[in-house]
C-alpha cells in the first residue's frame, strides 16, 4: 500500500504542522513554523514516547487539524459520488483510523530531522500551498507541500505531497483494485478488519 519510508516522510511533517491552531489573520507559513517548532520541542524532550503520550498526541494535537471528510472525498473522487450517507461515514471512519495508525508510527520512529520554510502560496477557494524541505541526518533533502483549506476560520490541512507523491492520489490508486472488483464496501470491510 505504502512503504514504511514514504509513510514517515508523508506522517512526520504533518505532525510538525499540525499542533496549533491557526490564529485569525495567521497565515498558513506562519502556522507551519509555529507549530513545528512547539512540536520540535516536544519530540526532542520526549524521544522514547510510550504508545500512550503518541495516542494522547494524535488525539489532542493531529486530529483538529486534519479534514478527514475532505482527505476521504478527494481519496474517493467518483466513487465518493456514487456512495451513500452510510458508506461515506463508514469510510472517512475507518480512512481515518488507518491515518492516525500511521501517524502514531511516524512519531515513534523521529530521529532528529528538521523542516526548512521555502514559500507559500495563496490559491482561490480559501486554499493555500505550503512549501518546505525536511532535512535528514542520514540522507538528501526531501521537499514535502502542504495543501490546506481555511475551515471556519482554522487552516486544516486535506493533503501532502511528498517529493511530488500526493498522499491522496497514493491512497487512492492503493484503493482502486478492490472497489472496481469487489465494491466499496469490501474496501470499508479490509479496512476495518486491518484495525481491529
Amino acid at each position: 500500500m505504502i512503504n514504511q519510508q514514504m509513510r514517515r516522510l508523508i506522517l512526520l511533517p504533518l505532525l510538525w504542522l499540525l499542533s496549533m491552531p491557526a490564529l485569525a489573520g495567521e497565515s498558513p507559513m506562519e502556522v507551519v513554523r509555529t507549530t513545528s517548532e512547539e512540536v520540535f520541542n516536544e519530540l526532542r524532550g520526549n524521544e522514547e514516547l510510550s504508545r500512550e503520550q503518541i495516542n494522547r498526541l494524535i488525539e489532542s494535537v493531529i486530529l483538529p487539524r486534519v479534514d478527514f471528510e475532505a482527505f476521504s472525498r478527494l481519496t474517493l473522487a467518483r466513487h465518493w459520488r456514487q456512495a451513500s450517507d452510510e458508506q461515506r461515514q463508514a469510510f472517512t471512519r475507518e480512512f481515518r483510523e488507518l491515518l492516525i495508525r500511521t501517524y502514531a508510527t511516524s512519531l515513534a520512529e523521529y530521529s532528529g530531522e528538521k523542516i526548512e520554510y521555502l514559500k507559500e502560496r495563496m490559491e482561490e477557494d480559501d486554499r493555500a500551498l505550503v512549501n518546505t524541505r525536511i532535512v535528514r541526518p542520514d540522507g538528501p533533502a526531501i521537499p514535502v507541500d502542504y495543501r490546506l483549506r481555511l475551515n471556519d476560520d482554522k487552516w486544516q490541512v486535506y493533503d501532502i505531497v511528498i517529493d511530488g507523491v500526493s498522499l491522496i492520489i497514493n491512497y487512492r490508486s492503493s484503493f482502486q483494485q478492490t472497489i472496481r472488483q469487489q465494491g466499496l464496501d469490501a474496501l470499508i470491510r479490509q479496512l476495518s478488519e486491518r484495525r481491529a
